[in-house]
Order: structure tokens, then sequence, then C-alpha cells
């Protein structure tokens, strides 16, 4: 059996056609997902939540405890 060049490319056709529904459908359930108040309102308070951790973890504070982790735990492993 052999299969032509117009065989592949009806082939491709169809993959590149199913291809293209399935990330319709991807399309829109993101943007159901995106529309809804409820999730919105869910994302809202992660990046808050991600804005609080992100600002404590770069404070001066924050640094220096990790300098002097650093210190602690390469003097122990000079010992």
């Amino acid at each position: 059996m052999e299969i032509t060049a117009a065989g592949k490319a009806d082939k491709v056709a169809a993959v590149i056609r199913v291809g293209g529904a399935t990330v319709k459908q991807a399309a829109a359930k993101a943007y159901d997902l995106a529309s809804d108040p409820l999730i919105q309102a869910k994302a809202r308070k992660l990046a808050e939540n991600g804005a609080k951790f992100y600002r404590a973890a770069n404070s001066p504070e924050a640094r220096r405890a990790y300098r002097q982790a650093a210190d602690f735990f390469s003097k122990t492993r000079k010992k």
C-alpha cells in the first residue's frame, strides 16, 4: 500500500483541523474560567498573597537572616 503525496496532505490537513478545534475548545474553556467572578477573586487573593511573600522574602531582615544562616552552615561544615 502506497501513500501518495496527496494522501499525506489530506492527513496533515485533517490533523491541523482537529488541532484547531481542540485549541478553540481550550480557549473557550479558559475564557469561561477567567470570566467567572469566583475565579477572579481567588486569583486576586493569590496575587496579593504572592506579593506579600515576595516583599517578606526580599526585605532587609530576610536577607540578614539568610546571610546569618549561610554563615552558620558554612562554619558548621568546616568543623
